[in-house]
């Protein structure tokens, strides 16, 4: 016990002066995101900026394509549902696509139907041969399927490229801002030779920030135009598929209304 406490006495002058103090701080990120930003020279703001908008832009697009495709999807089903639960015509399918507006195939449908009843109107007029008006039936009438199918992919894929443009633009501008920041921490340590830790700041936090917000912006924007484009791909192979079906029956039905006139 009496070494032990010479030994204590001759380790106590080398004990520093102040107690030494363990603190335990708890913080949900382990950089100051606030003093990073802070930290950033002229270029580094702009590119935060410029991520920041392309940011705000990428979820908007994504609230809204989600909202319209779930409808899309919804509709669809609901409607496909309903046809073949019906009385089974063409009038009663057309009179139900009315209430289903954003469902690509109920869209499709009703203009083959339009073009169908114009047709047969036009045909009977001018007293064409029965092969002549299934030929002119279906001719117009697949042309009439294939504009409505086209406004209908339009109007699936509206912002989708928007959304890529993001996904592949925040990452070049996080880049150039990783660059510009680095270019900046070494005319720092070309000026001063060996440059404390406090004088590379602003270069080492242009350059992380930038990237950082570059990949913040661009992730989310990747992740859900894959995903969009593959209910985009699903509901434009159900509209080409539904689209034959509705022509062959159409003519059907063509074919059965002139050989009864």
């Amino acid at each position: 016990m009496i070494c032990f406490t010479a030994a204590l006495s001759r380790l106590a002058p080398l004990a520093p002066a102040a107690p030494l103090v363990l603190q335990s701080r708890f913080t949900w990120l382990a950089a100051d995101v606030i003093q990073a930003v802070k930290d950033n020279d002229l270029v580094g703001m702009i590119c935060l900026i410029a991520t920041a908008i392309g940011s705000i832009l990428s979820w908007g697009v994504i609230a809204y394509k989600a909202l319209y495709l779930h409808l899309a999807k919804s509709q669809t089903k609901i409607f496909l549902e309903r046809c073949m639960g019906g009385e089974g015509n063409l009038l009663h399918s057309f009179q139900l696509a009315g209430g289903y507006q954003d469902s690509p195939l109920a869209q499709v449908l009703r203009e083959a139907y339009l073009e169908m009843e114009m047709v047969n109107w036009y045909q009977n007029e001018k007293g064409l041969s029965l092969d002549a008006k299934i030929a002119n039936s279906k001719e117009n009438v697949e042309r009439a399927i294939e504009i409505a199918a086209s406004k209908e992919i339009h109007r699936l894929e509206d912002k989708l490229g928007l959304l890529l443009g993001i996904a592949n633009v925040s990452p070049l501008i996080g880049l150039f801002g990783t660059v510009w920041g680095i270019l900046g921490a070494f005319q720092v340590v070309a000026k001063e030779g060996t440059a404390a830790v406090g004088s590379l700041a602003p270069g080492v936090s242009t350059a992380l920030m930038t990237t950082v917000a570059g990949l913040i912006a661009a992730i989310p924007a990747v992740i859900a135009y894959a995903y969009f484009y593959s209910v985009v791909q699903d509901l434009e192979r159900r509209m080409d598929a539904f689209g034959h079906e509705v022509s062959n029956i159409i003519q059907k039905n063509v074919l059965r209304r002139n050989s009864k006139g």
